[in-house]
């Protein structure tokens, strides 16, 4: 049995920038990994080690999808449905929470909504109504299912969500795409700023439902142990990771996902910042 499976995420172009999805199990881009050097398709090794990979966790799939997103324009004003409006709106895919840690030194986003909202002002100038928040590098997220939301131009960030591809799309900027107004309306639901905004992942982890997100600046030498899978993301320099018997080396760009049967790993590096990724 392997102890670490390892990716370099997958770039996919948009019109408005770029994402990289990191371990994928989604059909709409399924992610190919390395172990022990040799590639491999990551939901054909989820199917066979299932077990081992996710350990006490209860889920008959693979329960997270991670991005990074790297936005050249303001990305639509959009909103996920919860697992239960995919249900009562007959969609095939999951619901969708996620949460962003900002990765640029600075940008803005938009969240939630300023009193009550129509149809008629979720299909006008929907922006006017949402509150514009600045932001700077490693702030904290929270954004569950039914929040009303869009990710600002160079406002790079790391997404954790859902394992889905799900989105309700509202307002695109001129870009005409598809929008989504009627099941949009359907889901919104009105958040409070302060359910959002929870402060520096420096400072404490991003607790959400299905997730959770840390923050590790390695200098030295961590240990950690799992009883589920860690993903490990490298944001800036570089660090080894080591079960007992095996050793991986990561840099920037790079992610480990470590299975619930390597059950130890340290981490050894000199300035890596890592952010290391659970499901619940």
């Amino acid at each position: 049995m392997f102890e670490f499976i390892k990716h370099s995420g997958d770039v996919v172009k948009k019109v408005w920038g770029t994402e990289t999805w990191i371990f994928s199990a989604h059909p709409y881009n399924p992610s190919i990994v390395k172990v022990k050097d040799e590639e491999c398709d990551f939901i054909s090794l989820l199917e066979e080690h299932k077990e081992e990979i996710l350990g006490s966790l209860r889920y008959s799939y693979f329960p997270l999808l991670i991005k990074i997103i790297d936005p050249r324009e303001t990305l639509s004003v959009q909103v996920h449905p919860s697992e239960e409006d995919t249900r009562r709106l007959g969609e095939k895919d999951h619901g969708k929470d996620e949460a962003w840690i900002v990765l640029s030194d600075e940008g803005f986003v938009y969240l939630g909504f300023r009193g009550s909202i129509s149809y008629e002002e979720l299909s006008g100038d929907v922006i006017k109504k949402m509150y514009k928040v600045n932001v700077k590098r490693l702030d904290s997220i929270n954004i569950p299912a039914g929040t009303l939301h869009a990710l600002g131009k160079e406002t790079k960030v790391l997404e954790v969500s859902a394992n889905s591809n799900i989105t309700y799309r509202v307002h695109d900027f001129g870009r005409g795409r598809e929008l989504h107004l009627d099941k949009a309306l359907q889901v919104i639901r009105k958040r409070d700023l302060s359910e959002l905004l929870t402060g520096s992942i420096k400072e404490k982890p991003l607790n959400a439902d299905l997730f959770k997100i840390e923050y590790h600046q390695i200098n030295n030498s961590k240990e950690f142990s799992t009883d589920s899978f860690r993903i490990l993301v490298c944001t800036h320099g570089k660090a080894k990771v080591a079960g007992k018997q095996e050793e991986i080396q990561m840099k920037e760009g790079e992610s480990v996902l470590v299975p619930a049967s390597t059950e130890k790993f340290k981490i050894r590096g000199r300035d890596a910042e890592i952010f290391l990724i659970s499901a619940k």
